[in-house]
């Protein structure tokens, strides 16, 4: 599958959502992309090789691919898939489908998906977000996140302890999401009260400050589509 050029819309100028994300932390971007490469962005996501990803009980992240099936067992992993719910009445936890850009880009930088990451890394992305929280950014973090049935995001707010996160974005490529299928992006206040929250949408830029408390809504039994999104955190570089 080739992609056609992967190009911010045309006349979509970040300054229009400075003043709102000054005061807000948050904004969208509607029909970031040009209509194309959207379409093409988002056939492409439907198949990619995903693996799940879920926190052990430190809170590391394991990923589950096939060959980690072969290793230890289907059984295995359900019980441990099993332990992770029962941690996230309790804490932080996720269980969902990932794909790593940047570090499969490394592995297969001819693949499709490339062009993507590519994209992602530019300055032309790059500089969009600078535009709208106000600041140089310097590089991103990214994946490919499938939501499938009963996957979730527990309460958190993005720290961490080694990237200096600037503000953290997600690009949808969901299409024909209903509002009782869950998984929306949710933004809590200190009382753990829904203050804020996004359904699901095709080619949507949401950039918000971190650090902020959210968490992505469990997805519904009876949803009949994947919940796809391109997700990350734009970086600062630590200077001396």
């Amino acid at each position: 599958m080739s992609l056609p050029p992967i190009r911010i819309r045309e006349g979509l100028a970040p300054d229009r959502f400075a003043d709102m994300y000054r005061d807000a932390g948050i904004v969208q971007a509607t029909d970031f992309l040009e209509s194309a490469a959207a379409q093409a962005i988002g056939d492409l996501l439907s198949g990619l090789p995903y693996a799940i990803v879920a926190p052990d009980e430190t809170g590391q992240t394991l990923v589950i691919n096939d060959e980690v099936l072969r290793r230890f067992g289907e059984q295995q992993v359900r019980a441990f898939l099993a332990e992770t719910i029962k941690r996230a009445s309790k804490g932080f936890a996720f269980i969902h489908r990932s794909y790593a850009l940047q570090d499969e880009y490394g592995r297969a930088p001819n693949q499709p998906i490339a062009k993507v990451t590519e994209f992602l890394q530019s300055r032309a992305f790059l500089d969009f977000a600078a535009g709208i929280v106000g600041e140089p950014v310097d590089a991103v973090r990214v994946q490919a996140s499938h939501y499938r049935r009963g996957d979730f995001l527990t309460l958190h707010d993005d720290s961490h302890s080694n990237d200096d996160r600037i503000a953290a974005f997600t690009l949808g490529f969901t299409r024909g999401w209903r509002p009782d299928w869950g998984g929306q992006l949710l933004f809590h206040d200190e009382a753990g009260d829904v203050v804020g929250g996004f359904a699901p949408r095709f080619n949507v830029l949401t950039v918000f400050q971190v650090p902020r408390a959210h968490s992505v809504a469990p997805v519904a039994a009876y949803a009949e589509a994947p919940r796809l999104s391109l997700t990350g955190w734009f970086i600062r570089e630590r200077r001396a």
